[in-house]
């Protein structure tokens, strides 16, 4: 069930990101650091990839929507049991980058419609500020 999740998860989430074409568009984001210094990166819908450049380091990993999957189990006609199963996804969204060099990249961030706003954090303790606007970068 669990790969069932991932996929509904992942359809859902590709599916919202669509801007009315037949392929998930690469959503283009900044991680802006305490000095407001800027650095870009892109979420790929397409795969769950993400990627992001800081300091001129390439970073690549993968994404993960959140989901959960509810049972419950009710009494159908001539007592027999009826099993209904309910799949939801949320816009939470967790990542994990690392550089060629092997230094990571944590984030976590709230996904909806091209748009993305949160966080990411380095084992240092650097932390970026993520936006997405749905404009281009």
């Amino acid at each position: 069930m669990t790969t069932n999740l991932k996929t509904v998860g992942a359809c859902i989430f590709s599916l919202a990101l669509m801007v009315g074409c037949g392929t998930p568009q690469p959503v283009p984001f900044q991680l802006v650091d305490p000095a407001s210094s800027i650095q870009k990166g892109t979420i790929f819908p397409d795969g769950q990839r993400i990627e992001a450049v800081i300091d001129g380091q390439l970073y690549k990993g993968f994404y993960i929507v959140a989901g959960q999957m509810a049972y419950s189990d009710t009494l159908g006609g001539r007592l027999s049991s009826r099993y209904t199963v309910t799949t939801s996804t949320s816009n939470s969204v967790r990542a994990q980058m690392a550089s060629d060099k092997g230094q990571h990249l944590s984030c976590e961030f709230l996904f909806e419609s091209r748009r993305a706003i949160g966080e990411c954090k380095s084992p240092a303790g650097r932390i970026y500020q993520l936006n997405a606007d749905g404009a281009a970068n």
